[in-house]
């Protein structure tokens, strides 16, 4: 089996490069990720200026990781439509993410993002959060992972995108697993205005977290309860009971 891994906390960031060391064990392991930071870039892409390829090992080695100069997209696309053109991977990973991507906070994650372009290619794709990431939690989760890739993905055959939420502790195994409805992540005080030294104005975008409770059952409640959560993601976004709406509305007028 061979697996396409990417996030978007860049090249050098250890949840990615202990889970592609892991899963090495078990599959053939290409990564391209960003060459640096790229949080919170969604599905941007790089369009006016030109993107350079490092490799950080031999051909032969395994995992294969390379260096992209471009977002998550950039990276799965140079991947998938060029790189491995010839050697298509079975499966798309993204993650280990430094920090949840939890109900609609997806719209704007690099790691959920760069997942979903495997939906484009007619491949299987996982994107892999924690809510804090240290490398002993991304111990605990690997064993984990591998099980869910092999009774999800390998036997089950499972063809679309999941996303997965792993909280800060506790224990990672299926009684701790929930397959539940995305939710909605707000914040409150999202711009910190502040003053230079010079009287000046700047902004950081910010927010602190909501945690009023939902109406049904979402990943965003069940995160905050300790459960480890899945969604399955399209990459499709038409909303069918706002299209029977307009419907409605036009076959009156």
């Amino acid at each position: 089996m061979h697996i396409l891994m990417c996030n978007d906390d860049g090249i050098l960031a250890d949840g990615l490069r202990r889970l592609a060391s892991y899963l090495s064990q078990y599959y053939r392991i290409t990564v391209v990720a960003p060459a640096n930071e790229q949080s919170a870039k969604s599905h941007a892409l790089t369009t006016e200026i030109p993107l350079k390829l490092d490799a950080y090992n031999g051909e032969d080695e395994n995992p294969r990781l390379y260096a992209l100069t471009g977002t998550p997209s950039d990276c799965m696309k140079f991947g998938l439509s060029y790189l491995l053109s010839d050697d298509m991977p079975d499966l798309v990973i993204s993650g280990i993410n430094h920090g949840f991507n939890l109900g609609s906070d997806v719209l704007y994650s690099g790691t959920v993002s760069a997942a979903m372009e495997s939906c484009f290619y007619g491949i299987p794709g996982l994107a892999l959060s924690v809510e804090r990431y240290s490398p002993e939690r991304g111990d605990e989760m690997h064993p984990f992972i591998l099980e869910l890739i092999e009774k999800i993905y390998v036997k089950g055959q499972f063809d679309g995108l999941l996303n997965i939420n792993f909280p800060l502790r506790g224990a990672c195994d299926w009684d701790h697993f929930k397959m539940v409805s995305q939710g909605l992540q707000t914040y409150s005080n999202i711009i910190d205005a502040r003053i230079n030294s010079r009287g000046q104005d700047y902004y950081w975008l910010a927010g602190e977290l909501d945690y009023g409770a939902e109406s049904v059952p979402t990943d965003v409640e069940y995160a905050r309860k300790g459960y480890i959560t899945g969604v399955a993601l399209t990459w499709k976004q038409q909303c069918d009971v706002g299209m029977e709406a307009v419907k409605n509305i036009l076959d009156k007028i």
